[in-house]
């Protein structure tokens, strides 16, 4: 099957395709928002858990992403797209070369450009104080101050 790549920056949608994996459970979670769990024997190593539910939307999600930077991968795809869902930002990533990915709530470094970009995708989405929590309590700015 032929893979499309429509970016949203262009005005349209992603059209790649969301894979939950059958024996991915590690980002799903059990209550009614995302949250960012710890490894109690590696406090470095964090895990975002999706709410439960959350794979029903998962599709719409994915489309409506914005990909991240491609760096000098082969053909140009982006390992990971970023998007915004009741203010929680998503990282969804590829493990076969963009064709399909799969999500999960992100705490990280992000370029501030990319932030600004996911700020408007929230403001579309009428959640920006609860994006704004999730960006002050999960990521941190790489490359740029933060605003």
């Amino acid at each position: 099957m032929e893979r499309q790549r429509k970016e949203k920056d262009s005005g349209s949608m992603f059209a790649g395709r969301y894979d939950k994996g059958d024996r991915r459970m590690k980002h799903v979670g059990t209550g009614s928002s995302p949250v960012i769990e710890f490894d109690e024997r590696n406090p470095r190593r964090f895990v975002g858990k999706c709410p439960k539910g959350l794979e029903k939307k998962a599709v719409s999600i994915l489309q409506n992403s914005i990909a991240g930077v491609a760096g000098d991968r082969a053909g140009g795809y982006s390992k990971y797209r970023y998007a915004v869902h009741d203010g929680a930002i998503y990282e969804a990533a590829s493990s076969d070369h963009g064709q399909t990915y799969h999500g999960y709530p992100y705490r990280g470094k992000l370029a501030r450009s990319l932030v600004e970009k996911l700020r408007d995708m929230a403001a579309e989405q009428s959640c920006q104080d609860a994006f704004d929590r999730w960006v002050r309590d999960h990521i941190t700015y790489q490359g740029n101050l933060a605003p």
